[in-house]
C-alpha cells in the first residue's frame, strides 16, 4: 500500500507531491471570466452576486443570513485519489454522519487526482454540476472561488466555524485580497526542515551541529564545499527549479504585491542578492555544470552521497533509508525557517460549492468530517503521513510520543514542532507557466549570459504577462 503524503509543496513550487496524494497540482486555470461574481454580473438587492459563472444561486446562498435549519437531503462528497486505501473509513464516517442526520443521504465518490483535476472542475462547475462537498487542492480552488463557485463559510457558515483549527493553520487560509473563508483546511505537509549529509559536512570543513540558518549562508556554504570536495560532491544542484520561490518565500522577499495581481520580485534587493550569489557559485565551479538546464532529482543525487543537502521535506527520507542506508545514517535535520520564522503548511482542502442544492448539510457534513475526532482516527493511521488541521488532532500519541534517535524520527519531532505555528504560504499567482518562464531567464543569469538585473527584469515582466493571460 501506499502512504499517503503530501509534502508540503506543489511540483511547481519546487517540490514533489509522492505517490498516492490526494490532489495532482495542475496548471493554474481561469474560468470563462476573472473576479468574485463570473460572468453575468447579476446582482441581488443586497449586492452580492446572484449567479457563479452561468449558474444562478439560490436565495438561501445569496441573502444576508447565515445558514440555519435541519440537515436535509442529499449530498454528494467527493475526495481525491483516497478511494483506494480510505474506503472502510470514509464509509464509517458517513455512515456516523447519516445516523446523526437521519434526514441527509450523503453519496460518495472519488476522483483519481489525475492532470485533468482542475480542469474537470472547472468543466463541471461551468455546468453547475459540481459536488456538495469537495476535495480541493489549492489551485483548484483558487480557480472555482474566483468564478464565486465556493460558499463563503464566513458569513454563511455558523460563527465558530474555525475554532477547531490550529489557528495559524486557519488564519492564513485565505484567498489574495480577501479577509473571508471560503474552504477549511484538511490534511497537510510542511516545508521548512533542511536535510544534509554530516559527513559531508566535516570533510568540507563545516560543523554539522551548526547548519545554515538562512538561505544566503547555505549559499556561502556551498562555495566552501565545492572547494573542499574538489567536485567530488556539491551542496545540490546548479537547476534553480527546486529553489525558487522556496528560497526567495524563506528570505521574506517581495515576489507579489498584496492581492498577488502583480510580480514585483525584480526590485527586491533581497533576490538580486541571491541571484547574484547564485551566478558567481556557478561560475566559480561551485555548482555541477551539467545541472544548471536538466531536471535532476536531488532525492536521488543525495542518496548517492553527490550533494550535501537533500530535500527540504523530509519524507523523502524514506527513499534514502531504503536505497542507501549508508546515506541515511549519517543524515542530519535541521529547521530553515530564515526571516520568515515559520515552517510553510501547504495542503488538502474542503469546499462547499455555492451552487449546491442543500447548502445546509453540505456545511454540516464538512464540519463533521474535519472535526477533531475524525481527523484524529484519519492521522492516526499508518497510511497518513500528514498534519491533522485541528489543534487537538496533534495531541496524540503519533505526534508527542517520538523517542527515537534516527532521522526519520528527528523530521518527525522537529515538524511537530514547527506544525504548531505553520502557515499557509502558497502563492497562487505563480503557476506552472510562470515557474517555467522565471527559471529560464534565471538560468541565462546563472551561466553568465545575461546580467542579474536584467534576469530579474525580464522574468517579471514575462510573469506579468502570464498572470494577465491567466486573469
Amino acid at each position: 500500500m501506499s502512504t499517503h503524503t503530501l509534502t508540503s509543496r506543489s511540483r511547481r513550487r519546487g517540490r514533489t507531491l509522492t505517490s498516492g496524494v490526494a490532489g495532482v497540482v495542475v496548471a493554474s486555470l481561469a474560468l470563462s471570466a476573472c473576479g468574485i461574481g463570473g460572468g453575468s454580473g447579476e446582482v441581488a438587492a443586497n449586492g452580492k452576486p446572484t449567479m457563479a459563472g452561468r449558474c444562478e444561486l439560490s436565495d438561501e446562498v445569496t441573502s444576508d443570513e447565515r445558514l440555519s435549519g435541519e440537515p436535509s437531503g442529499e449530498i454528494t462528497f467527493q475526495t481525491t485519489a483516497l478511494k483506494q486505501d480510505f474506503s472502510p473509513y470514509f464509509e464509517k464516517l458517513i455512515a456516523a454522519f447519516e445516523e446523526k442526520y437521519p434526514e441527509v443521504t450523503v453519496k460518495w465518490q472519488d476522483d483519481p487526482g489525475d492532470a485533468e483535476f482542475t480542469q474537470r472542475l472547472v468543466t463541471n462547475a461551468q455546468s453547475c454540476d459540481l459536488p456538495d462537498v469537495v476535495n480541493l487542492n489549492q489551485t483548484t480552488a483558487y480557480a472555482l472561488y474566483r468564478e464565486n463557485f465556493l460558499l463563503d463559510l464566513t458569513t454563511k457558515g455558523p460563527e465558530d466555524i474555525g475554532e477547531p483549527f490550529i489557528p495559524s493553520v486557519w488564519e492564513s487560509q485565505k484567498f489574495p485580497g480577501d479577509d473571508d473563508h471560503y474552504v477549511l483546511p484538511w490534511y497537510w505537509g510542511l516545508n521548512g526542515l533542511q536535510t544534509f549529509n554530516k559527513d559531508l559536512m566535516k570533510d568540507a570543513g563545516l560543523d554539522p551541529e551548526a547548519p545554515p540558518s538562512t538561505v544566503m549562508e547555505q549559499l556561502d556554504m556551498a562555495s566552501q564545499i565545492a572547494e573542499k570536495s574538489g567536485g567530488e560532491y556539491y551542496a545540490f544542484p546548479a537547476n534553480p527549479y527546486t529553489h525558487v520561490p522556496n528560497d526567495w518565500q524563506l528570505m521574506n522577499a517581495e515576489i507579489t504585491n498584496a492581492d498577488e495581481t502583480e510580480f514585483t520580485f525584480a526590485d527586491d534587493p533581497k533576490i538580486q542578492e541571491w541571484l547574484t550569489k547564485y551566478a558567481e557559485l556557478y561560475a566559480e565551479g561551485a555548482l555541477p555544470k551539467d545541472t544548471l538546464s536538466s531536471d535532476v532529482d536531488v532525492t536521488q543525487l543525495y542518496s548517492a552521497g553527490d550533494v550535501v543537502w537533500g530535500s527540504t521535506n523530509a519524507s523523502f527520507l524514506r527513499y534514502v533509508k531504503d536505497t542507501n542506508e549508508a546515506t541515511y545514517d549519517v543524515t542530519g535535520v535541521g529547521t530553515l525557517f530564515d526571516a520568515r520564522g515559520h515552517a510553510f503548511q501547504d495542503g488538502q482542502l474542503i469546499g462547499v460549492p455555492s451552487t449546491s442544492k442543500n447548502p445546509v448539510a453540505a456545511v454540516a457534513f464538512a464540519q463533521f468530517l474535519l472535526s477533531p475526532e475524525w481527523q484524529t482516527e484519519f492521522v492516526s493511521s499508518p497510511l497518513v503521513s500528514n498534519f491533522p488541521s485541528t489543534e487537538e488532532s496533534l495531541d496524540i500519541p503519533k505526534f508527542t510520543d517520538i523517542t527515537g534517535d534516527s532521522p526519520l524520527d528527528e523530521a518527525n519531532r522537529l515538524s511537530v514542532e514547527a506544525a504548531t505555528d505553520a502557515e499557509n504560504a502558497f502563492i497562487f499567482a505563480w503557476s506552472d507557466a510562470v515557474q517555467t518562464a522565471v527559471v529560464s531567464e534565471l538560468q541565462l543569469a546563472i551561466s553568465g549570459k545575461k546580467p542579474a538585473d536584467e534576469a530579474l527584469q525580464a522574468a517579471e515582466d514575462a510573469a506579468n504577462r502570464i498572470l494577465e493571460q491567466q486573469g
